[in-house]
């Protein structure tokens, strides 16, 4: 089973070779952050955070100068599964957790950004507390949870002080990794802060953890990653 993760940036940015790359991949659930709806072939169920408001400012933000008239979604799940329930989330905006029949049984897949603005006050401490929360009230009710998406932080030793919201942050996310019995499947990946998080029960079947869209410059703030379970 595959598993990817990318944060399109609203296909701002070198849209038409992301495009054609994502309509390459055959992941089993690809989540993309701060996205537009893309038709990619591969993937027969989509599921949406509602999308952002336009005409107006949302968040400090005028989404209708950011998206030039696309609908935007901060968190898009593709997936070749249909979704068996979707669980409650705190900021259906930004987050969204559905609940899928696989091959390991019933997962749930929680798709997030921590940081929409980045450090930006109050909104990044908002979403961590929205994220434990959502994590743990799932975690109740399933502990096969599978947290994915851009958390605005590395987690790899080198790269914890040059990549990351704040320490508190980082330190918060690794806490409630360890309480839930999950673990980062993808910290390792150098200068990365999208993450695909497990339950610690499928760390021995970890095939893969890689980058397959690589930043094109320093500008660039994400790799497109995965990994593959066997």
């Amino acid at each position: 089973m595959k598993i990817a993760t990318y944060n399109i940036d609203w296909l701002n940015k070198r849209k038409i070779e992301i495009e054609n790359i994502l309509n390459e991949t055959d992941f089993d659930f690809l989540i993309l952050t701060e996205a537009i709806d893309v038709n990619l072939k591969n993937y027969k169920y989509k599921y949406f955070t509602d999308e952002l408001p336009q005409n107006y400012e949302y968040e400090t933000q005028n989404y209708s100068e950011i998206l030039n008239g696309k609908k935007g979604h901060r968190t898009i799940i593709y997936s070749k599964y249909p979704a068996l329930k979707k669980y409650f989330v705190q900021d259906k905006k930004t987050s969204i957790a559905c609940e899928f029949e696989t091959e390991y049984g019933k997962l749930v897949v929680y798709g997030t950004i921590i940081g929409t603005l980045y450090n930006r006050k109050p909104f990044a401490e908002i979403e961590l507390k929205n994220c434990i929360s959502d994590c743990i009230k799932i975690h109740e009710q399933n502990q096969n949870l599978i947290i994915v998406g851009d958390l605005n932080t590395a987690f790899l030793e080198a790269d914890k002080k040059k990549f990351k919201i704040n320490h508190n942050t980082t330190e918060f996310l690794i806490k409630l990794f360890e309480n839930l019995n999950l673990v980062n499947a993808t910290m390792n990946i150098k200068e990365n802060i999208d993450h695909i998080i497990i339950p610690k029960s499928f760390q021995s079947k970890i095939k893969e953890s890689e980058i397959f869209i690589p930043k094109k410059s320093k500008k660039d703030d994400h790799h497109g990653i995965f990994i593959n379970i066997e």
